[in-house]
């Protein structure tokens, strides 16, 4: 399974250091998952996934690597997952495409419809999950920011952060990365990101931000 652009953006830029328990959703590889235990020491970080495959390609991925101990990878649907504990960060890189926009085959985009995964489902299992101090963090296209944002705001979680996403300078935002939490801030921080020059070479910003995850960038 690639890995993409999008995880690497939202496990850099998450705030998962000093949570104590972080639910990746939708974990697919389990990329997510092992930035989170790389950038937080002693955190247990809970992946779960709807796709059995991916389940297998997670727990592959995750026994190859230094944090096997403090990451559980889990086989369930989010929707009607009832875990004993609640998640200090909740991380999802959540299903695109709005309705009509199908990509070939089913099982390849079952982790990337929203016809399997409606954003209201999303935010109300997100917020039944999160502790009362939590955080929530997510990536999506820049267009549905609004929609996406509403919605947290309908089911009482609040904007802290937001980072406008463009493959270039002077190109409009392809995606938006987003924080929110329980508590309303007055000011809700909001940048801009550029990850690429105009000669294609990675900018300085998008170089500090994840330059510890690629072992060439």
């Amino acid at each position: 399974m690639k890995v993409g652009t999008d995880s690497v953006l939202l496990g850099a830029w998450s705030d998962c250091c000093s949570a104590h328990t972080v639910l990746d959703v939708g974990t697919g590889s389990g990329i997510l998952a092992l930035m989170a235990a790389q950038r937080n020491p002693s955190a247990h970080i809970t992946a779960i996934e709807i796709d059995p495959s991916a389940v297998q390609q997670a727990e592959f991925n995750v026994r190859q690597s230094p944090w096997a101990e403090r990451i559980t990878v889990i086989l369930a649907d989010i929707r009607c997952w009832n875990p004993q504990t609640k998640f200090d960060c909740i991380l999802c890189n959540p299903p695109f495409y709005s309705n009509g926009l199908l990509s070939p085959t089913d099982l390849r985009n079952q982790a990337r419809q929203t016809a399997c995964l409606p954003f209201e489902d999303l935010i109300r299992a997100c917020v039944s999950l999160l502790t009362e101090q939590g955080t929530f963090h997510v990536i999506i296209p820049a267009e549905s920011c609004d929609l996406f944002s509403q919605l947290c705001w309908e089911n009482n979680l609040y904007a802290l952060r937001k980072v406008w996403v463009h493959t270039k300078e002077n190109k409009p935002a392809k995606r938006v990365l987003l924080s929110f939490s329980r508590t309303q801030v007055p000011y809700p921080l909001s940048e801009q990101l550029v990850l690429k020059t105009q000669t294609n070479e990675p900018t300085e910003e998008y170089r500090l931000l994840t330059g510890d995850f690629y072992l060439k960038l």
